[in-house]
């Protein structure tokens, strides 16, 4: 987030100047993404985003003809993405309450959210987060009142909604952040996970010479080493705006000083929320009446806050106006030297000293002898920024091998379980969160705290629900003997050169003749003792032994350390025979995705979810073809997980809550699956089993990150409604194929988007076929009702009869 209403306000005093684009040849350009996706993604693209989930296809567009521009002056991009939330962000983001607190308000205040600034208080206290669950919910009772209100004359027609989910707010780009990250490393894109703030990481950047310039928010005005920095790019123009601090302050009047103590007031990035006495105003107004206040009567809002007489209240914003300050200042960064700290820390020239620079090793004379202009570092850093993580989990982040979640939880204290995208009204989503504790949450913080201090191994974790606050769950993060221990013996050494796959993980199971003796090892491999030789050595047999003990803990194998024996389950012995079922092999994550959502048992393929959700079916349809509905159900529920390949566009069309409120379930079961394999490769990252030294930063990303899976977004609902309203025009038109392909071309936009629509239908029923005879293997060995296989054969007989008539 920006210094609020600081853009504009510069703007209108012309202090945004332009230089063309050419001037920045063979330079090197630090990007903060938040800030870059947010000119991208305005509130006329993505519209429907919440709505259907996803990544945001359009971004692709607006990338490739970016970097396009970049390459033809040689401009080399470097996107770095924000990293851990620090306290004040926490707290304004309702991150210790998973976002219960705005859910509460957004139920007790149902127009909230009718307008940009809408809210139960005053519009200058609305959150980002608070925006996006109020426009959800206004768009979805827009669309239920629809639905409701056409249920006489909707027969084949998809309903259009006639408000979007508008983002009055930048998209977080946490949601999209490993797909962006494939994308940079598919594309030989530099990129970096900041540990906490992207703008400040780019400060340290210029500072050290590793970019050029900075594109960044006007946050920037805020950092003592940063005189200048581009705040857009024009590119059909070939120009980019920019914005220089000496003339902005110079225009203004005021010091350094005292402009961050307005940026501090107003709220910004690292103080979000707007201090005493601006909350009465008018957030575009913000930044002008708080200069004015300071220039016309000397107003200091620090000493504003200090002599509050409402205690409470000043005891409030007076902690977050220093907290932010104090954020500004000691700022952890990444730094050249692999590690991560305070952005102001002296660097100590003491070799000794420089094995451990934690501010309490360090005396204050040597802090003074090598430090030109020395800074007292405060104590309790770990109350305003965060607790500090070993340096190695922040360079497995900084790569994107983790998505950080996890590691937010072990130095907050608090796993948060935050609506979906439907809202998870449904008793089926709530279940999994409830199933997800033993399953997932439990033995992943094991795996994390287990290799470091023990302070984090006895620190109590608490699992929040939104929708349940006060019935937190306790974490089981201390376990006897740990879950490292249990599996550390589960190795593949194979030295295969291939790219990891699950297939090609199959594959290799399948051709041993006794697997309990050729992937348990006699010994463990991390201890320094072991030659490398031994240690695992290739991506393939890292990601395959961590994707070998993923599903032991899973109960896909039957592991017994003690006997040496491992022996697949039903569910494992399904697994190994996707390639015989005829799956894909890029089929078969998806496959495994639904296998353990069905082995969770939360709800039925074929049944409701509880309570019931009105469908984007019309009830003439639902009247007339009670079987063939159930059919469409199923369907659109399992191309939930079919990924269609469109040219990125900016989507406007139908929506289907009921199919959505689906994808949720399998996205936090995704969510959940890449956590745990993130747990599990970090557990043998960290013990010394991988010999990373074999590796560099290229190596790291295009092997391991890009080829790690769940990483992924889950797909979005686009092919499913497709054949939903495929098939509901192919039933009222006659059995015509020709008039229910020419409906979703033109309900769905797709000359541009897709223009090869039949390929893809063709492409998805191939999926279909294929998890039918996965659900037939299942329901055979009894691990799902026969019920479910044979609706999802049936329906895809149907689907197939339809797409290939006349």
């Amino acid at each position: 987030m920006p210094i609020k209403s600081l853009e504009s306000y510069l703007f209108e005093r012309s202090l945004v100047g332009s230089y063309s684009i050419e001037s920045l040849t063979n330079a090197t350009l630090g990007i903060d993404v938040n800030h870059y996706v947010s000119r991208l993604l305005t509130t006329k693209r993505e519209q429907y985003l919440d709505a259907i989930g996803g990544f945001p296809t359009s971004l692709k567009l607006y990338l490739e003809s970016d970097l396009k521009i970049f390459q033809e002056y040689n401009i080399t991009p470097i996107f770095i993405f924000n990293g851990s939330m620090i306290d004040e962000q926490l707290v304004n983001s309702d991150y210790f309450n998973a976002a219960s607190k705005h859910v509460a308000n957004i139920s007790a205040n149902p127009t909230a959210g009718s307008s940009p600034n809408a809210t139960a208080s005053n519009p200058t206290m609305r959150t980002n987060k608070e925006t996006v669950l109020a426009q959800r919910h206004r768009g979805w009772t827009q669309w239920n009142n629809l639905i409701s209100s056409n249920q006489d004359n909707y027969i084949d027609q998809p309903m259009q909604p006639q408000e979007p989910f508008r983002y009055y707010s930048i998209i977080d780009p946490k949601s999209y952040q490993t797909d962006l990250i494939s994308y940079f490393i598919e594309n030989d894109i530099m990129y970096q996970v900041a540990p906490y703030t992207s703008w400040i990481q780019l400060a340290y950047l210029l500072e050290k010479g590793f970019i050029d310039a900075i594109y960044g928010p006007t946050d920037c005005l805020m950092l003592d080493k940063v005189d200048k920095f581009i705040l857009g790019m024009e590119f059909p123009n070939k120009e980019f705006r920019y914005i220089e601090k000496t003339r902005v302050l110079k225009e203004f009047g005021l010091t350094h000083e005292e402009f961050i103590d307005i940026a501090m007031a107003v709220g910004n990035d690292i103080q979000p929320v707007t201090l005493p006495p601006l909350q009465i105003y008018p957030v575009p107004q913000l930044f002008d009446i708080a200069v004015e206040m300071v220039l016309n009567s000397g107003t200091n809002f620090y000493t504003y806050q200090l002599s509050n007489p409402i205690k409470n209240e000043r005891d409030v914003h007076v902690k977050k106006y220093q907290k932010g300050l104090a954020a500004l200042k000691f700022m952890p960064v990444l730094k050249e030297n692999g590690r991560v700290e305070l952005y102001n820390e002296p660097e100590v020239k003491n070799e000794e000293h420089s094995k451990d620079n934690t501010p309490s090793n360090i005396s204050k004379d040597e802090i003074e002898a090598s430090f030109e202009n020395p800074e007292a570092i405060p104590n309790d850093v770990h109350d305003f920024i965060a607790q500090r993580l070993p340096h190695e989990y922040y360079f497995y982040r900084s790569i994107g091998l983790v998505s950080g979640k996890l590691f937010d939880a072990i130095v907050t204290g608090i796993y948060p379980e935050e609506p979906p995208l439907d809202g998870g009204s449904s008793n089926s989503y709530r279940e999994l969160i409830k199933k997800s504790v033993d399953l997932f949450k439990s033995q992943e913080l094991n795996l994390l705290t287990q290799p470091i201090n023990r302070y984090y191994q006895i620190k109590q974790i608490k699992q929040i629900k939104w929708f349940a606050p006060e019935e937190a769950t306790v974490l089981a993060n201390r376990m006897t003997p740990s879950m490292f221990d249990k599996i550390n013996k589960l190795v593949i050494k194979s030295d295969k050169k291939e790219v990891f796959s699950i297939a090609e993980f199959s594959e290799l199971l399948n051709s041993s003749s006794d697997i309990s003796k050729d992937f348990i090892s006699d010994t463990v491999i991390f201890p320094n003792s072991v030659p490398a030789e031994k240690k695992l050595r290739s991506s393939f047999d890292f990601l395959a032994s961590s994707f070998l003990r993923l599903l032991v803990l899973l109960g896909f194998f039957d592991y017994n350390a003690s006997k040496k024996t491992l022996v697949p389950t039903k569910w494992g012995e399904v697994l190994l025979k996707l390639n015989e079922l005829g799956v894909s092999p890029e089929y078969q994550e998806p496959a495994f995705i639904l296998m353990v959502f069905m082995k969770m048992n939360v709800l039925d393929l074929g049944k409701e979810t509880v309570p019931s959700t009105i469908s984007a079916l019309s009830e003439a349809t639902q009247r007339s073809y009670p079987q063939e509905s159930q059919f469409i159900l199923i369907i659109t529920r399992i191309l939930t997980l079919f990924q269609i390949n469109q040219k990125p566009a900016n989507y406007h069309g139908p929506i289907d809550k009921k199919t959505l409120i689906f994808r949720s379930h399998l996205a936090y079961v995704k969510e959940n699956l890449n956590e745990l394999f993130e747990a599990v490769a970090i557990s043998s990252l960290t013990a010394g089993e991988f010999d990373r030294l074999e590796f560099d930063n290229f190596d790291w990303k295009e092997t391991i990150v890009r080829r790690m899976p769940f990483k992924l977004n889950t797909p979005n609902t686009i092919m499913a409604m497709m054949w939903e309203f495929f098939l509901q025009k192919y039933l009222h038109n006659g059995n015509a194929k020709s008039d229910a392909l020419a409906l979703v071309a033109t309900d769905f936009n797709t000359y541009k988007s897709t223009p090869d629509l039949d390929q893809k239908f063709e492409e998805s029923l191939s999926f279909l076929r294929q998890m039918s005879a996965l659900t037939n293997d299942l329901a055979e060995v009894s691990l799902i009702k026969a019920s479910d296989a044979t609706l999802l054969s049936d329906a895809y007989k149907f689907a197939s009869n339809a797409f290939s008539s006349n």
